[in-house]
C-alpha cells in the first residue's frame, strides 16, 4: 500500500518533479507566456501521453533523457511536462540515467535518488494515469520558470502540479525540491489562463 501511494505521487506529479532540459538560443524579442507551443505529435511515456513540440523540443525518446528545449516559456513548459513524466515513470533499471539527464545537480536531485532507490515500481496503474490538459506559467525568466501542469484523471477530477525548471548548460532541466513536499493541488475547474493542449492531440 505504501509503495502504491508512492507510485501515485510520482505519477500525479506530472510532476512530483521539477523538470527541465536542453535547447536553443534566447531571442531579443519579447516573449509571451500564454502563446501555446506548436505541437507536432504526442508520444506515450510510461503509459502517459506527452506533447512533442515542432521547434520547442524535446528530442530524445522514452528511454533517453528528454533534452533540446527552446530558451522560451514554451520550451520551459514542455520541459516541465515531458521530463517530469519521464522521470516519474522511469523503470527501476532506467531511472538513474533519466535522473542525471533531466534534473539539475543539487540537494533535490540527491534526495530524489535516495528515495527512488528504496522502492521498486513494476508498471503504471492505468487508473492513476492522468491526461495532460495544459499548463500555466506562474513565473518566467531567462534562468528559471515555474509551471503548473494541469491533469485530468479517470474519475474526471482535475489537479495541477507545480514544477520548476532552471536553464543550465544551454538547456532546461528539472529543479527538484530539496524536501519531501510535492505541490499538487486539486482543481474545481480549468484555470482561466490555461494554455490548452488538448486540441493538439491527433
Amino acid at each position: 500500500m505504501r509503495m502504491r501511494r508512492w507510485a501515485r505521487a510520482a505519477v500525479v506529479a506530472v510532476a512530483l518533479v521539477a523538470v527541465s532540459c536542453g535547447g536553443s538560443e534566447t531571442t531579443e524579442t519579447a516573449v509571451s507566456i500564454t502563446d501555446p507551443p506548436q505541437i507536432t505529435r504526442w508520444v506515450t511515456v510510461g503509459g502517459i501521453e506527452v506533447p512533442i513540440g515542432t521547434t520547442d523540443g524535446p528530442r530524445g525518446g522514452e528511454w533517453e533523457p528528454f533534452a533540446g528545449f527552446s530558451h522560451t516559456p514554451q520550451g520551459a513548459a514542455l520541459a516541465a511536462i515531458t521530463q517530469s513524466v519521464q522521470l516519474a515513470t522511469a523503470s527501476d533499471r532506467t531511472w538513474p540515467t533519466i535522473l542525471s539527464g533531466v534534473a539539475a545537480p543539487g540537494e533535490g536531485r540527491d534526495l530524489y535518488a535516495a528515495h527512488r532507490s528504496l522502492v521498486e515500481i513494476s508498471e503504471t496503474d492505468p487508473e492513476m494515469v492522468p491526461t495532460i490538459v495544459g499548463y500555466t506559467v506562474d513565473e518566467y525568466s531567462d534562468d528559471t520558470a515555474t509551471v503548473d501542469v494541469v491533469q485530468r484523471f479517470s474519475d474526471d477530477s482535475l489537479a495541477s502540479s507545480t514544477t520548476q525548471v532552471v536553464w543550465i548548460d544551454g538547456d532546461w532541466r528539472l529543479n527538484l525540491p530539496s524536501d519531501d513536499t510535492t505541490a499538487v493541488t486539486a482543481l474545481d475547474g480549468l484555470p482561466s489562463e490555461l494554455v490548452d493542449l488538448e486540441e493538439t492531440r491527433k
